[in-house]
């Protein structure tokens, strides 16, 4: 670019820079930022009226006679007007939009050579450098996406101190993160069946306004012997709307219309489970209930839904825009035509990182080109990673730059998503992010070149550079895996987040430690200054923390695979016998590598922006260390359950059920549960509250083994306890209950809180043990006409057997 003799030169003499009230803030940030680069002194005065006769900076005024036209439908931009004394640096302000706030931060990026890496002064570069001339006339920018990763870097914002929430905001802002469009309420997407339609409202008068839900999709207890309407607000577990009524529809068309609201309002399910199974729904599905195979698929009925309310909304209220997920069990494209009426704004939700191939990334991108075909403005909302994906450096930089350009060439009106603050481990992806989503037309290679040499200096620049393609690459191949290989017992609990957690722990090994560690100690011989060597050591913090975060996953795994009901978590491979001393060693390893955990946040959390997401430890979320802590107690007090999977959460792991004789079969079910297991996480996003269901023609015998041997090292006592569902009058007397060479003597308890559902509690008298290794199965008979001589069906839940020391006893 030749820029002219009379040209602004920007640091070569002292200026001042001149501002109004409402831009105080950056004009004093480019007071200090512009005296660090060019060593002169910018002081910063307000200007109280539109007088620009003096030479200097003027932030937050147009400049004068200047002519430039905007799209019709855009409302934001950045301007930077200069000649030879004077530059104008300005944007749109009105509406509560940030239009000077991000044209200073681009304007300082673009001149000054002022980097926002991360949160917070170190991760500000504000390098010396030489004076700029500034080319004469306007440059205009108009950012191709409306809403920009807003609401996006939340999680974890209670753990963070009141100085780094301050500093993520201004980081924000650095990285001109914001929105032209607005929603009346929330995020104009979120969750919203129960404030359009409440329970308490209209469940009485209107039970059909709700779903019907058969007894195996029904989530929580009392579980119903029928398919039920979700209308009483009494009711457990997540809910949803008959969205095939037309009242339903209606109600909420008109409650949209009368809002007198351009911001977007949600008709978004809520979340979870809890679809409508009644007959009209279930017609709209056609082709796509095949994708979900038992469950849902929804994406028909949905788009039905909300085509019909968007073109009543449209004709109520012409101004009123609609918006909502595509998500979860609705997420893929109509099979039939859909055409919206320019109302309609769908939030189309997915995780690119998880895409395990190019196919499976294709189809993401390709579902955005088909949702954009139906007339409805797409919104991309992305999960890059927060508290379920652990803070790893989960570094797919390469798929976010496809996503984001395919979301361009879409035409679509922004991306936002999921992530945290973790920006030890997750720098250049968030960075990239934040440039991307600013201007898609950039290209990644060069955003990563230009941290690399910001963060440490031209020398290192090309080793960190390589660091970070190399734990893409990483990355992508470890997720490349078939998680049925990757994860062995995937087929006992086949939902995404265990699979994930399973296969990032073991992308993110020790191998993978040593690697990155080499190339920071070859970095670490070329920085040059102070802050590149922090900078440095900031990263490999970040990076480090994989190690620690791996070890305390694979800990928990060998818990589940030990008994334990980890939610979200698969059980390891780990198979030793179920003997007091050596399950304790396994609780105590992992309460070793969880501590050793913490400490490394506490250590580090501060000078690395990891542990914010330490809300995976809540106990409704990812209760890990809580849990062995409590097995530890359990073990000590002679109270644990030597029966690995005891409640069935895991499927038929660890057992093995069949027939002796005749025909017997046997399912794991959600029609019928009873334990107490109610994990909010697992609740909404896997399957929770199964039970072994046993179904046996007459004269059938079948067997329920436990398939971990159950050893004792000195003399014990056994007892047994567990809860057995039958409509057939007290089961004890179909069933032996075998510990060794020895039957358990089994009593029914009367229990008048689990009478609800036909289930009875059974419990065992004391059974002597001797020292050694025994094996646990139940004999279930069902001989003709001496109980009736009818089929039988039974459900097992919540098995649980202890043993306790004589010894213990006797003292």
């Amino acid at each position: 670019m030749t820029v002219a003799a009379s040209a602004f030169e920007l640091g070569k003499k002292a200026v001042n820079i001149y501002y109004n009230r409402i831009n105080t803030r950056p004009a004093m940030e480019m007071s200090q930022l512009l005296g660090k680069v060019f060593g002169k002194k910018f002081k910063a005065v307000q200007l109280k009226n539109a007088d620009f006769k003096n030479p200097g900076i003027y932030i937050g005024f147009e400049a004068p006679g200047v002519k430039y036209t905007l799209p019709a439908d855009k409302k934001e931009f950045v301007a930077t007007h200069a000649d030879e004394s004077k530059v104008f640096i300005w944007g749109n302000d009105k509406e509560n939009l940030k239009g000077t706030l991000f044209a200073v931060a681009d304007f300082l990026e673009k001149y000054a050579g002022v980097r926002f890496l991360w949160p917070g002064e170190l991760g500000t570069v504000a390098e010396k450098r030489k004076p700029v001339k500034i080319k004469n006339g306007l440059d205009l920018y108009i950012p191709p996406f409306d809403l920009r990763l807003t609401s996006s870097f939340h999680y974890g914002s209670r753990n963070r101190t009141v100085q780094e929430n301050l500093n993520l905001d201004n980081w924000l802002n650095h990285q001109k993160v914001g929105k032209s469009i607005r929603a009346h309420r929330g995020s104009g997407f979120q969750h919203a069946f129960e404030d359009l339609m409440p329970r308490e409202v209209y469940g009485k008068e209107h039970p059909e306004y709700y779903a019907l839900v058969s007894p195996e999709k029904w989530i929580g207890e009392p579980k119903p012997d029928k398919p039920t309407r979700l209308s009483d607000p009494t009711m457990p577990g997540p809910w949803q709307l008959c969205t095939s009524n037309p009242d339903v529809r209606r109600i909420i068309a008109e409650k949209l219309a009368a809002a007198k609201s351009d911001g977007i309002q949600s008709i978004s399910p809520n979340d979870g489970y809890g679809f409508c199974e009644c007959a009209n729904c279930k017609a709209q599905d056609g082709l796509d209930a095949k994708r979900h195979g038992r469950y849902f698929a929804l994406t028909n009925r949905m788009y039905n839904f909300a085509e019909d309310i968007a073109k009543q909304v449209k004709k109520l209220n012409p101004k009123a825009k609609v918006g909502m997920f595509a998500y979860s069990f609705y997420d893929g494209v109509p099979d039939g035509k859909i055409e919206f009426p320019g109302n309609m704004y769908l939030s189309y939700c997915y995780m690119v990182y998880d895409a395990k191939d190019k196919a499976a990334e294709d189809e993401i991108n390709n579902k955005i080109l088909g949702l954009a075909a139906s007339g409805a403005k797409v919104i991309g909302r992305e999960y890059w990673g927060t508290h379920y994906t652990m803070e790893y450096p989960l570094s797919h930089s390469r798929k976010i730059d496809r996503n984001i350009k395919t979301l361009r060439k879409g035409n679509a009106a922004g991306i936002y998503g999921e992530t945290g603050a973790s920006f030890g481990p997750r720098a250049t992806d968030l960075y990239i992010l934040a440039k991307l989503s600013w201007n898609p037309d950039l290209k990644r290679e060069d955003i990563l070149m230009d941290f690399c040499i910001s963060a440490f200096g031209n020398d290192a620049a090309p080793v960190m550079f390589e660091m970070f393609e190399k734990i893409e690459d990483h990355v992508e191949k470890g997720f490349a895996v078939d998680p049925y290989l990757a994860c062995p017992n995937y087929k006992f609990y086949g939902n995404s987040y265990s699979k994930n957690n399973y296969v990032m722990a073991r992308i993110f090994d020790h191998n993978f430690t040593k690697m990155c560690n080499d190339y920071f100690h070859k970095a670490a011989k070329l920085v040059k200054t102070p802050a590149q060597k922090a900078r440095l050591q900031y990263i490999k913090n970040g990076v480090n923390f994989a190690r620690v975060t791996s070890d305390a996953l694979c800990a928990y795994q060998d818990l589940a695979a030990i008994g334990l009901n980890m939610p979200l978590t698969m059980p390891s491979n780990l198979n030793i016998p179920m003997e007091k001393n050596a399950v304790l060693k396994v609780v105590n390893d992992a309460l070793k590598a969880y501590n050793e955990k913490e400490f490394y946040i506490n250590r580090y959390s501060l000078d690395s922006n990891i542990g914010r997401a330490r809300r995976s430890n809540a106990i409704n979320l990812r209760p890990w260390g809580t849990l062995a802590e409590i097995a530890r107690i359990d073990i000590i007090s002679e109270k644990f359950n030597y029966l690995v999977n005891g409640a069935f959460e895991y499927s038929s792991y660890s057992w093995d059920v069949k027939a002796l004789k005749g025909n017997a079969g046997a399912a794991f079910v959600t029609s019928a549960n009873c334990d107490a297991d109610n994990n909010y996480m697992v609740t909404s996003h896997a399957l929770q509250g199964i039970s072994l269901e046993l179904s046996m023609d007459k004269d059938a015998v079948a067997e329920i083994k436990q398939l971990r041997p159950i050893a004792a090292k000195e003399n014990m006592e056994a007892r047994f306890r567990m809860f057995v569902k039958s409509a057939s009058g007290d089961p004890a007397k179909y069933l032996k209950v075998r510990f060794g060479e020895q039957t358990f003597d089994m009593v029914t308890v009367v229990d008048e809180s689990r009478a609800n559902g036909d289930w009875y509690e059974l419990r065992s008298q004391v059974l002597p043990v001797a020292p050694g290794t025994y094996e646990f199965r139940i004999e279930v008979s069902n001989p003709a006409g001496l109980f009736g001589g009818d089929s039988l069906t039974l459900n097992f839940d919540e098995l649980r057997l202890r043993l306790k020391s004589v010894n213990r006893i006797t003292k």
